[in-house]
């Protein structure tokens, strides 16, 4: 490993603390600059700068890097080393002073903000649902209290439930209120994304990016055409038995493709990317007949024609075998990667309980007959039934473990336990549960 280029003279306090976090980052891989840089496909000289503050990076290098190092000692990042680098790299691009410093930094603003709109907006739609749930309740109440107020003897009104009704009516004063405080976070999230919107893209006409998207309905420049991907409020996605507009959804069948993988033990289904080397399951999607941990577990990659090894290193509930079968479900799993994958793991948010009726997407690998292919479907949440959501949806063989993501939000409504393909039915583990996974480093529920 060569020696890195020294700092350079006169600069701001916030771009050196970055580089620093960089260079401390960058030693722990053990290469040199020119040999990362093959790797990544970047300039060697770009890397240098990089690391020297000459030059800040975008925050996908520091993703990047971060995941990197993380993968050679065999971890995962936590959330406080990712959210120390997101907090310098944002404070260095503060301190910059060119236009293109602060694109990048209202880039960044701007997908915080939206981030925070999606969790505001999944928490509205949690507490709608229990509003609803405890004026249905109420209601029934009032309903079974006038019934037996009717076939009585008024001495045997005497007990009526005035303790459940007004339990229940000061659970409804106290969601109303918090859900009217939610929902004016979810108004001024809206208004700081739409602020953020504006700002963006002010500068980036003033910077005139040649990255910069192009205007809608503009096409290829010279051609006098107009591309039907110009317009994001026009894009459909066909595919399996989805078709759909991404205007009104914050998450599209080519984001679930990209971060769902088939795996196979002595059985075959789908799994979650979380990072380059970690994928979780379900637990019945690798089941073994024996009902023990399988030994050994593949990772397909269709893009490569490859299969890559990996090792079950954690699971839910600890034990798997006869006399754990009344441990408490949901069951995961999560699997390392013997080798890394090599195509870029996008990041997404874990999501809170659907509520029943929330539409959710699944894009995988199945088998209708003998030839597994892509796959992709709706699938509608029914209600629960213990720690599990039941779903409705046309389910095919293979699609246990498959990651649904809530078409809503855009976020992570959890993985595929079961179904039954003649019933059209089956059950979900809710996103939630990953936080039980201590090698993913969610951290409890916020």
């Amino acid at each position: 490993m060569g020696e890195l280029q020294a700092f350079g003279g006169g600069l701001a306090p916030e771009t050196r603390a970055l580089a620093q976090a960089l260079r401390d980052l960058f030693s722990g891989l053990g290469i040199s600059e020119r040999r990362y840089a093959a790797r990544r496909s970047y300039d060697s000289s770009t890397i240098s700068r990089y690391l020297s503050g000459q030059r800040l990076p975008p925050w996908e290098f520091v993703l990047h890097l971060l995941h990197d190092v993380a993968e050679e000692r065999g971890t995962v990042p936590t959330v406080e080393t990712t959210r120390m680098l997101r907090a310098r790299h944002m404070a260095a691009l503060k301190a910059g002073k060119s236009p293109s410093h602060k694109v990048q930094l209202l880039e960044q603003q701007l997908a915080l903000a939206d981030q925070e709109a999606r969790r505001v907006s999944a928490r509205e739609r949690v507490l709608e649902d229990a509003l609803r749930d405890r004026e249905y309740r109420i209601r029934d109440l009032q309903l079974q209290f006038r019934q037996l107020q009717a076939t009585s003897e008024p001495a045997m009104t005497d007990d009526a439930p005035d303790d459940e009704r007004e339990r229940l009516q000061d659970e409804i004063r106290q969601l109303t209120e918090e859900l009217e405080r939610t929902r004016e976070l979810h108004r001024q999230a809206e208004s700081r994304c739409d602020q953020l919107e504006r700002q963006l893209a002010e500068s980036e006409r003033r910077t005139d990016r040649p990255d910069a998207p192009a205007a809608p309905g503009s096409g290829a420049a010279g051609s006098g055409a107009t591309s039907p991907f110009a317009d994001p409020f026009a894009r459909t996605v066909i595919h399996g038995d989805v078709h759909m507009n991404t205007g009104i959804w914050n998450v599209d069948e080519s984001f679930v493709d990209s971060v769902t993988v088939q795996v196979a033990g002595d059985a075959v289904g789908n799994g979650l990317l979380i990072d380059p080397v970690t994928v979780v399951t379900t637990w019945w999607a690798i089941w073994t007949s024996r009902g023990t941990k399988p030994e050994k577990v593949h990772v397909f990659d269709f893009s490569r024609r490859v299969s890559l090894a990996a090792q079950v290193v954690e699971s839910l509930p600890a034990e798997h075998d006869d006399a754990a079968r009344g441990a408490p479900f949901p069951a995961l799993a999560v699997l390392r990667l013997e080798s890394p994958w090599e195509r870029p793991v996008p990041a997404f948010g874990l999501g809170g309980q659907p509520a029943p009726g929330s539409q959710l997407i699944i894009s995988g690998r199945g088998a209708e007959g003998e030839d597994w292919e892509p796959y992709s479907c709706l699938l509608e949440v029914k209600g629960r039934s213990g720690a599990l959501l039941r779903l409705e949806g046309d389910f095919i063989h293979g699609l246990r473990g498959a990651p649904a993501f809530h078409t809503g939000t855009g976020r992570l409504a959890g993985l595929v336990s079961g179904y039954s393909r003649q019933e059209r039915r089956g059950a979900l583990v809710p996103a939630d549960a990953l936080r039980g996974l201590t090698t993913l480093g969610y951290g409890p529920t916020p």
